[in-house]
């Protein structure tokens, strides 16, 4: 699977040459030359990472801050100034790294590329395998069993319940799920998770002490 990038550049040279070069390297490239393009993007699908510069710094700080409420994407920040009270504000803000520009693209690769390691060496300490007296999920095997009833999820199931389980007990977002599940948060998307929340709800709450709440507003809650 390709890596994700939003690419968010207000100079076109800068953006297309970078687009270009990222694509050629493999990279799934979205392009959004607006502060406005790019927010949208952000809101409506789920990236590897960010890559922004905008000549605005009000407007490329408040970009950072929305996409970081909504998301842990790693952010990259391309700059043309190097004063250290701009470094400062956009890592407060929610930049992960700022790079001066003219960037170098294979420094910048470099550094998706350690994120990436980090991040998989991140996933494999996360839990896969799930006990709550009579409910079992193994998300390896795709296999729920309740009480003495056992099925075989599908990848999307799997992937749902994996990611109610992890943070069981916490109100997870539609949209979280939609865009980690499906890359996409569109209204199609959206009416599939409800299908796939009743499913689950279907086999779990019978005979078990689990429960799938609906949240208004907010999302799911696996309750525990």
């Amino acid at each position: 699977m390709k890596t994700n990038v939003l690419l968010s550049v207000s100079d076109a040279n800068v953006g297309i040459v970078l687009s270009e070069y990222l694509r050629l390297r493999g990279f799934d490239v979205e392009y959004a030359p607006t502060v406005s393009e790019a927010f949208n993007a952000a809101a409506k699908r789920q990236f590897d990472f960010c890559v922004l510069s905008h000549a605005d710094q009000k407007e490329l700080g408040q970009l950072v801050t929305d996409i970081r409420r909504a998301s842990e994407v790693p952010i990259f920040v391309l700059l043309s100034s190097g004063e250290k009270e701009v470094y400062i504000s956009l890592y407060e803000a929610g930049a992960d790294d700022c790079l001066l520009l003219p960037v170098v693209p294979d420094i910048l690769i470099c550094k998706m590329d350690a994120l990436l390691r980090r991040q998989a060496r991140y996933e494999q300490t996360l839990p896969k395998v799930f006990d709550f007296s009579s409910f079992h999920f193994d998300s390896v095997t795709q296999l729920l069993q309740v009480g003495s009833e056992t099925y075989t999820l599908s990848g999307k199931e799997n992937s749902v319940l994996l990611l109610l389980c992890r943070h069981q007990n916490e109100a997870v977002s539609r949209s979280r799920i939609l865009k980690t599940v499906w890359q996409s948060d569109s209204y199609f998307k959206s009416r599939s998770l409800s299908v796939y929340i009743n499913r689950l709800k279907h086999y779990i709450e019978p005979d078990s002490p689990v429960r799938i709440l609906s949240l208004p507003t907010q999302g799911y809650k696996l309750l525990v």
